[in-house]
């Protein structure tokens, strides 16, 4: 069988794209996507590469699976497209110990849902019901959390803009809205999705029209809308839709996909939607990985998924120093959309 080549252009994965750039001799035409001048090697070369994410599947007689470049292309998107993903795996695992997946159905091998379910309902249980500074639950959700959540910071650029609101009693505003869309002094800091009660966290919004959701204005209300800007580069953990990372990156992708599920709870539980009869109790849990956050991951805040207007996005800051005011805008709401829900 003939040798093939692939190029970085073969994949979207960056990763793979960086280990193909240094693995290569030299350029040539691509056997594969077929461009040409492009770092160049053979697709053998990478075996060892794709082994940590091919032993995460085994064939399986479930009519509803898919094939392995199918899934993996679903859940990793490593390259720039299906049949790309088809025709590269396909000659991978000619001759190779995976070959038994070479045109089988497949499902993961180490799904870990139920155990990682169990692991978070203890800990939501016991900080609620039980135990609230010391907490013998903790120290399985921390760890993941630590390990994951290193793989899923982000950096926000300097000059970012971002916004927070507050509902007003006329058009006229706020006489300083510098000082009234600040922060909250400790003694009148509630306790948020984030933040303990006492403890003062800078809540920001992508979006003018997100921070109107997130604090439930009503129709006819005049609202203070801030713009701040970010003066310094920081660095964040991202909750907001949690993707699988590269699989090619130095971690260990068995546990990584097995405990994974820890931190969809925590993202769920952040951007959870609360009612106004709900205890505060609701938001110990993420209250809790939010402080660890801060104090083991040393970042500067955490960004999630607005519970209250679809595909929007909140950031709880743990500091605002980095932050500088730059306007403020009246706003009256004048429509309401009302959707509902049988019961």
């Amino acid at each position: 069988m003939r040798i093939m080549t692939c190029c970085p252009n073969c994949f979207a994965d960056i990763e793979i794209q960086s280990i193909i750039r240094d693995f290569s001799q030299g350029t040539g035409q691509c056997d594969c996507c077929h461009s040409v001048n492009v770092p160049i090697v053979d697709i053998e070369e990478l075996s060892d590469n794709f082994a940590p994410l091919l032993d995460l599947y085994e064939v399986t007689d479930e009519q509803n699976a898919d094939t392995l470049s199918t899934i993996i292309q679903k859940e990793w998107g490593v390259f720039a497209n299906d049949k790309l993903a088809k025709n590269i795996l396909e000659y991978l695992l000619i001759g190779s110990s995976y070959e038994d997946l070479r045109g089988k159905l497949v499902k993961p091998r180490f799904e870990g849902t139920t155990s990682s379910d169990q692991i978070w309902k203890n800990f939501v249980d016991e900080i609620k019901h039980t135990n609230r500074f010391f907490i013998n639950n903790n120290a399985v959700v921390r760890d993941i959390v630590n390990k994951l959540l290193q793989k899923h910071t982000k950096p926000l650029n300097a000059g970012t803009h971002f916004f927070r609101s507050r509902i007003c009693n006329n058009h006229m505003g706020f006489e300083n809205p510098a000082i009234e869309l600040e922060k909250p002094p400790y003694h009148k800091a509630s306790s948020g999705r984030a933040n303990p009660q006492g403890i003062s966290y800078f809540y920001l919004a992508d979006k003018p029209k997100t921070t109107l959701f997130e604090i439930r204005a009503s129709f006819l209300d005049y609202v203070c809308i801030g713009d701040f800007e970010l003066m310094e580069d920081v660095t964040i953990v991202s909750l907001n839709d949690i993707h699988n990372i590269s699989p090619f990156m130095d971690i260990n992708l068995q546990e990584y996909v097995t405990n994974k599920t820890i931190l969809n709870h925590f993202r769920e539980a952040l951007s959870k939607p609360l009612r106004k009869t709900d205890s505060d109790l609701e938001y110990l849990p993420t209250q809790y990985l939010c402080e660890y956050i801060k104090s083991s991951l040393k970042v500067d805040g955490v960004e999630y998924a607005s519970a209250m207007h679809t595909g929007g996005v909140n950031y709880a800051f743990f500091d605002d120093k980095k932050f500088l005011f730059k306007n403020a805008k009246i706003v009256e709401i004048n429509k309401i959309d009302m959707e509902y829900a049988n019961i």
